[in-house]
């Protein structure tokens, strides 16, 4: 009787321990008591674990993750090109400080207006960038309060509308009709583009470049100090299709 007795007593402890070890059932999905599906109830035999997973099991893994969104990024970025500013500045303190010309008042009065243009642009150089997004072409302004000194923490759109117009900053790739620099791309100081977003009753006429007046009357003019990379912002235009008439100032007579 007592040999009966620990034949069964084994066999129920032996069955216990094989169901501990057998593959999950078929049943469907339990719920926990905020009626939410347990994350390792969803995985299927064999499917590699999920970061849901391996944070249902190690929440401490969670705080390594991130729950911001992330933001939209933008195409590309011209670099900043301090070479106008500089430049000017240079100058000015060159008719400051050695009077080139007979008029000491002239060297003073022209080294003032250098320097002070100089570090216009510097500054201009140091807070906004160029931006090529999908579609559009757009001045932007860099978030950091320090400028200069940091890398760009992030991009807004410009605080102040466009000086001329009143519109945004920002123009549609597939209305340009046309695009340069002056008076050269290999000695730029302004950036040059013509466009047609801009409503015609709100457009501006005007011309300019010594070679390629553009007088045609199709469009907006706008242009800006070289305060960032030419050569990327050429590459930029031809890569996004921007419509040019003529060819490159500075490049009028390079063979073909």
């Amino acid at each position: 009787m007592k040999v009966a007795s620990l034949l069964l007593a084994l066999l129920v402890l032996t069955g216990s321990t094989v169901d501990a070890f057998q593959p999950a059932s078929k049943a469907p999905l339990r719920q926990n008591a905020k009626n939410k599906v347990s994350p390792d109830s969803r995985r299927t035999k064999g499917a590699p674990l999920t970061k849901v997973d391996m944070v249902a099991i190690n929440p401490f893994l969670n705080a390594f993750g991130t729950s911001k969104t992330p933001e939209a990024k933008i195409d590309y970025v011209v670099d900043r090109d301090y070479t106008v500013a500089l430049t000017l500045i240079a100058v000015g303190m060159w008719l400051t400080l050695f009077h080139p010309s007979d008029s000491t008042f002239i060297d003073m009065l022209g080294g003032g207006f250098h320097l002070w243009f100089g570090s216009f642009i510097g500054y201009q150089t140091m807070r906004t960038r160029v931006v090529f997004n999908k579609g559009t072409f757009e001045l932007k302004t860099v978030t950091n309060k320090v400028l200069g000194l940091q890398r760009d923490k992030g991009l807004k759109p410009k605080e102040y509308t466009n000086y001329v117009l009143g519109t945004n900053n920002e123009w549609r790739y597939d209305t340009f009709v046309n695009w340069d620099f002056f008076p050269s791309i290999q000695l730029p100081i302004l950036v040059y583009f013509k466009e047609t977003q801009t409503p015609e009753y709100m457009q501006t006429k005007g011309s300019l470049g010594p070679h390629q007046m553009d007088r045609r009357d199709n469009g907006q003019m706008h242009w800006f100090p070289a305060f960032a990379n030419v050569k990327q912002i050429r590459e930029q235009f031809e890569a996004h299709g921007c419509t040019k008439v003529g060819s490159v100032h500075g490049e009028e007579f390079k063979r073909q």
